[in-house]
């Protein structure tokens, strides 16, 4: 889930009376603090609880005799419990910063068989699950990505509870609605449920309720969200929460609940056979699949999944939950409808069995040489015994290179052997991997490092067996850290793997769910070097669909800003007054044309609706359309365009729309940075990290302008300065338009900005059975804005680019534009949460929790709240993203068709034969809407907190840079359950790098006094790459601003060689985002995938 909400956890066990405001029933917190009372004869007691940490989940769901649960021996545990963690804590404060008692970093040592770690702490656990979902998260024009709901009130679901709330185990569920960041449920066990809004899998039997119903239980339930403050900081928390239900409103749906339970026991009973065949039949003999639930349903039965009963879907759902667990992973991904299944290929699965096989035969005589037998043939003819001595060799070689260490990475290396090629220096071990071997690789693979991770079976308990036997890491916990760096010291995975390389649903031109996006990607690209296009860039060879129509602009000037190392330019802008109208102007928004070209079942489009938009991974560029394509359509004198043009007063008023093709003369080159520095829009300082290059590099080339592009822009001056009033007083008046316009406070669009230049990091899936040492690192260049700017959402429009605002005027328009003729598109726009109108929004605190407005998908126009505009349809952008293209070529239908006279000009497109229907937008956004999230999530942020993570590890521990001694951290929210005693409870990022932190607490109690959105001075004390965060001590009060002021600009201080000097000047230059584009990347088959070797 990516907006903002708070933790729902427990905080305390004291009594915490909610009143049912129809019965006024009393709720308790814990069984173990009940007051007695007299049963209810009519109804089962069932007690109501508070959520509570893994350390209380065997608290039971009964209620305790009232003498026991105030015993002395009870009284006496929870005395000693206290002391116990005052006693802890105070060791913690007394160990000092070098006690292994309070770091889990180490360095392994070298021998494989010492019997002593150097640390074996484990307090760490994985908490930043909870915390990171209060962190903020934007996607398109500012829009908080939208978690929807797909469960409506009534519908019921098979509910699995989350992490915190133990006091309840999985089952049917009435869905009852949302209140606030809560929601809240009614349990087949007769319980009222409210926890924190969270993505659930199942499939719903929709209506199972009536409205009516619902409303008669949500009588007895909160009329608000559940919140305390019962602890040390100024902030909510959230809290789970399970009540009793009186039986007269219960009841009519508790024997519906029995009906229902009764209906998936017959029709499991009845198909037996069918579900046993659920894996065969869909799954492959090689490859990974992964299918939407409904996908997986339709496939499996053979019908249509609106006509299954859904007392059968919930079957079959159940079944591949536990029964399928081994073979089968079932994932909620935030913006698919449902849930993703992947399926292990036959071969894997079978390999996987006789590597459980080998594996509990090793174990046995294991056990068998414990009591003394002779198991040496045993031993010698058992596989694992071969791998395990080969593991061990090239550990041993691994450690003269490398430091393993305890949280599952390894260290820097001790060769830098240079890049080359995107690589870093690598050689082959003489260790080659007999097939047996492979096996057990890939074994390891699919259970530590494949994602999405399986869940809890036996091969994960097979797994931790393979790792004892190896033997490297005595005395640790074996958990899936481990098994992720035992794979890096056996050369399979580098120290630096992404885990997008990994991901087996993520649907790469390269990656292991894209077979068929590489082999249309490559299709396309083939076909421009075949057709001629790509040599010269002549588009003729096409032929132009709308050549006839096409309007040449003549000496009017068309304005590009783009970064000066631009190679494609996408899209421009002219001014004009307008003569017959004194006082009025047309804003001329320009975009390549490619609509004109190519039709939606070319094979460069097919390849576009595939990527759905243009990705960036591992530093290549993967363009949506090919390159060579790209290049030919890239705006230019002579080039064709799609002009969006429209009619404004001083005032900010559209007078009129109108959409044309156009051929551009006089296209004018401006740099952003100049344009922006000339406009005096505010300067954002950055904060950098450099690499594995010597020598610092003056990262402001990126940002500020040179003073011969400031002098270009001087040159133009009046016409920007006009176009950016125009689209300041359109900002403006879009806010009167409305009742209530937003004006919440935000972070600034530019603050989030970074950038993170890899150079050394690809990774070819042949180094997954060849065991490599990897001598030197990736070399990084890493950019972020130093300060975050905070603004309301009112003052944005003085902050953005001029490009960014003429992006949402030609949006605007074009929405408008295709609602008055009643076109379908893919349009997107934002709304408000039912409990947080924007009257209450504007009004909140800052630090309060809310619900932010939701960006979403439609096939109709729907406001976009966050911009003020009625409709809002994506058109400037159709080289990179896929939605605008779609828009294009219905546009140019409709032009084609008004031009025959087949239509009135303005008339409505219902009776026409148009490219993109409106089914066709549908499943864009049911099928492929998911995945442009997925690549602004998963390919971009994760890419780069995965690169700021390892600089930070590199300079942290292992004295690679100069770090600052304190820092800034931004509290985000505070958790009850502690991960070691001295932890603070505060969760927050740690600042300019926006890595999520633990705060551990400080012996003065400076934290005490911070709340959310609170700055807290900081210094690190573990780079986790593991958890992908960091751990940090309070070191000084909270402030409502930085405490910390000053350049971060860290480089290593030694000399520069020449060598360096051009390995920097690749990172920070147009080489860095654009270079890789020059030459077509092409991706080749996954010959050596796990399920392929």
């Amino acid at each position: 889930m990516l907006a903002s909400r708070s933790r729902a956890s427990t905080l305390s066990r004291t009594r915490l009376p909610y009143v049912c405001p129809e019965c006024q029933s009393t709720a308790l917190l814990a069984a173990f603090l009940l007051s007695s009372r007299p049963e209810r004869a009519s109804y089962p007691q069932r007690r109501s609880f508070t959520t509570v940490d893994r350390r209380s989940a065997s608290v039971v769901t009964s209620q305790l005799p009232h003498d026991r649960a105030n015993s002395a021996i009870r009284n006496h545990l929870r005395a000693w419990a206290v002391e116990n963690q005052k006693k802890k804590k105070q060791e913690a404060e007394n160990a000092g910063d070098d006690s292994n008692k309070l770091k889990r970093l180490a360095a392994l040592p070298n021998s494989l068989f010492l019997e002593d770690a150097s640390s074996t702490d484990d307090t760490l656990v994985d908490d930043e699950a909870a915390g990171r979902d209060d962190l903020e998260e934007t996607w398109e024009d500012g829009v908080q990505a939208g978690w929807h709901e797909t469960y409506s009130p009534g519908d019921v679901i098979w509910w699995r509870p989350g992490r915190h709330t133990t006091f309840a185990k999985a089952q049917l569920a009435l869905y009852l609605g949302a209140l606030g960041w809560q929601r809240q449920y009614m349990l087949a066990d007769g319980r009222w449920v409210v926890e924190k809004a969270r993505s659930q899998p199942s499939p719903a039997f929709k209506g199972f309720a009536s409205k009516k119903e619902v409303d008669q239980i949500r009588k007895h339930l909160p009329v608000k969200p559940l919140e305390t403050s019962k602890h040390n900081y100024d902030m909510p928390l959230g809290y789970s929460f399970a009540g009793d239900l009186p039986a007269t409103a219960a009841e009519p749906l508790m024997e519906r609940f029995a009906q229902l339970v009764e209906a998936m026991s017959t029709w499991r009973r009845e198909n037996l056979a069918l579900l046993d065949s659920l894996y065969d039949r869909i799954a492959d003999e090689e490859r990974y699949i992964s299918l939407q639930f409904p996908d997986v349903v339709t496939k499996f039965l053979g019908v249509d999944y609106d006509k299954v009963p859904p007392a059968a879907l919930l079957t079959i759902f159940r079944t591949l939950q536990r029964k399928l667990v081994t073979v089968v992973a079932v994932r909620k991904q935030t913006y698919y409808p449902s849930a993703t299944v992947s399926f292990t290929p036959k071969r894997l699965a079978r390999s996987f069995d006789q590597v459980c096989e080998w594996a509990r035969e090793y174990q046995e005589s294991a056990a068998d040489a414990a009591m003394g037998k002779d198991v040496a043939a045993a031993l010698d003819s058992n596989p694992l015994s071969a791998f395990v001595a080969k593991a061990r060799r090239i550990i041993l070689k691994s450690r003269a290179l490398r430091s393993p260490t305890t949280i599952g990475s390894l260290g820097p290396s001790s060769i830098q052997g240079g890049i080359t090629d995107g690589k870093v220096a690598r050689q082959d071990n003489e260790e080659t991997f007999t097939e047996n071997d492979r096996m057990f690789i890939a074994f390891l693979w699919d259970c530590y490092v494949r994602y999405p991770f399986p869940d809890n079976n036996r091969n994960m308990a097979i797994a931790s067996l393979l790792l004892r036997a190896v033997g490297a890491y005595p005395k640790l916990r074996l958990d899936a850290n481990m098994g992720r760096l035992l794979l890096q010291e056996l050369g399979i995975l580098p120290p630096w793997f992404l885990q997008s390389d990994h991901n087996i649903t993520l649907e790469l031109p390269h990656g292991r769910a894209g077979p068929e996006l590489t082999r249309v990607y490559n299709e396309a690209s083939k076909f421009c070097e075949e057709s001629g296009l790509a040599s010269t860039l002549d588009l003729q060879i096409l032929g132009d669909s709308m050549s006839s129509l096409r309007q040449d602009l003549g000496d009017l000037p068309v304005y590009c800003i783009d970064p000066s190392e631009a190679v494609v330019r996408e899209d421009g802008f002219s001014i004009e007054p307008n003569p017959e109208v004194p006082g009025t102007y047309w804003l001329h928004g320009h975009t390549a044309h490619p609509s004109a070209f190519i039709g939606p079942d070319h094979i460069m489009a097919q390849r576009a609706r595939l990527l759905t938009q243009g990705i960036f991974h591992h530093g290549r560029v993967a363009r949506m359309l090919p390159d060579k394509f790209c290049y030919a359509l890239s705006l230019r004198s002579g080039a064709p365009a799609l002009t969006v043009s429209t009619l404004l007063t001083e005032e900010g008023n559209v007078l009129d729309i109108r959409i044309r093709p156009t051929t551009l003369r006089n296209v004018i080159f401006l740099s952003d940075p100049a344009v922006e520095h000339v406009l005096e829009k505010p300067k954002y300082e950055t904060a950098t990290i450099s690499l594995g290059v010597k020598g610092g590099v003056n990262f402001e080339s990126l940002q500020q302008a040179s003073p011969a592009d400031i002098e270009t822009v001087k040159k133009y001056l009046p016409d920007i300065r006009l176009l950016q009033k125009l689209l300041l007083a359109r900002e403006e008046r879009r806010k009167k338009e409305v009742a209530v316009a937003p004006d919440w406070e935000v972070q600034g669009s530019l603050s989030n900005m970074s950038y993170a230049y890899v150079f050394g990091s690809q990774y070819d899936e042949d180094d997954l059975f060849r065991s490599r040492q990897y001598q030197g690192d990736p070399a990084m260049r890493i950019k972020v804005s130093r300060y975050m700017r905070i603004n309301r959402v009112s003052e944005m429009g003085k902050y953005v680019t001029v490009t960014a605002l003429l992006g949402d005027l030609m949006s605007e328009s074009a929405g408008k534009w295709f609602g008055d003729r009643n076109l379908p598109g893919v349009f997107f726009g934002s709304s408000y949460a039912p409990d947080y109108p924007p009257e209450r929004l504007n009004q909140l605190k800052r630090g309060e929790n809310a619900e932010y407005p939701m960006g979403k998908f439609s096939t109709t126009p729907i406001e976009h709240v966050h911009k003020n505009h009625k409709s809002h349809l994506w058109v400037s952008n159709p080289l990179r993203r896929y939605p605008d293209l779609m828009a294009l070529w219905n546009i140019d239908s409709y032009l084609r068709a008004e031009a025959a006279g087949v239509v009135s000009p303005g008339q409505s497109a219902d009776k026409l034969d148009l490219p993109i229907t409106t089914k066709m937008c549908a499943n864009f956004i049911a099928n492929d809407g998911p995945k442009m999230y997925q690549w602004a999530v998963q390919l971009s942020r994760t890419e780069r907190l995965h690169w700021v993570i390892q600089a930070l590890f590199r300079a942290f521990h292992f004295k690679e840079l100069e770090l600052p001694e304190v820092w800034d951290l931004h509290v985000s929210s505070v958790v009850p359950n502690k991960v070691r005693p001295d932890d603070s409870g505060l969760r927050g990022v740690l600042l300019p790098f926006q890595v999520f932190a633990i705060v551990l607490a400080s012996k003065e109690g400076w934290e005490k006094g911070a709340k959310k959105r609170s700055f807290l001075p900081v210094k690190l004390e573990l780079v986790d790459m593991d958890k992908q965060m960091v751990v940090v001590r309070v070191v000084g009060p909270p402030s409502d601003d930085y405490t910390q002021r000053g350049p971060i600009d860290l480089a290593p201080n030694n000399a520069e060689s020449e060598e360096d000097g051009a390995l920097a000047d690749q990172l920070v230059g147009p080489s860095a985002r654009d270079k890789p584009v020059h030459k077509e990347i092409s991706y080749v088959t996954n010959s050596a995938s796990p399920a392929a070797f």
